[in-house]
């Protein structure tokens, strides 16, 4: 995979799934044993936690998305600077909705084999997201 394929697959995942709520990019997309390192975030050691945990970002934030910022690829792994937004409208990280506008600012590297990415390293920012949820 070139850089620039690497870069349009996370792109089509962070975009047309994630933001879409389409489940099936996501799906096929990922391996099934496909795994995510939170540091500040949640962890998920199958694309079936992975697929949970983005269900509940979209559950108790509305209009939660993801605004890519910046991209880096080898062809191999790709780095991304991006802004999760949405509304705190549902319970989030033991915070009751605030109704808040909320963004969290992340780092992730993806690792891609053929074809679909097979592991995760994000480093959020829960801090100050937590500090964000429970500001009334």
């Amino acid at each position: 995979m070139t850089p620039e394929q690497a870069k349009e697959l996370i792109r089509h995942i962070m975009e047309d799934g994630f933001n879409q709520q389409d489940i099936s990019v996501v799906e096929a997309s990922f391996t099934e044993d496909y795994v995510r390192h939170g540091y500040g975030g949640p962890s998920a050691n199958s694309l079936a936690e992975h697929i949970k945990s983005l269900k509940n970002y979209h559950s108790a934030l509305t209009e939660a998305r993801f605004e890519i910022q910046q991209m880096v690829s080898d062809g191999e792994s790709v780095a991304v600077r991006y802004i999760l937004r949405g509304v705190h409208t549902g319970t989030f990280m033991g915070v009751e909705p605030s109704g808040n506008e909320i963004e969290r600012h992340a780092v992730a590297i993806f690792t891609i084999r053929n074809n679909k990415v097979v592991e995760g390293h994000i480093v959020s920012d829960s801090g100050g997201l937590l500090e964000q949820l429970q500001n009334k």
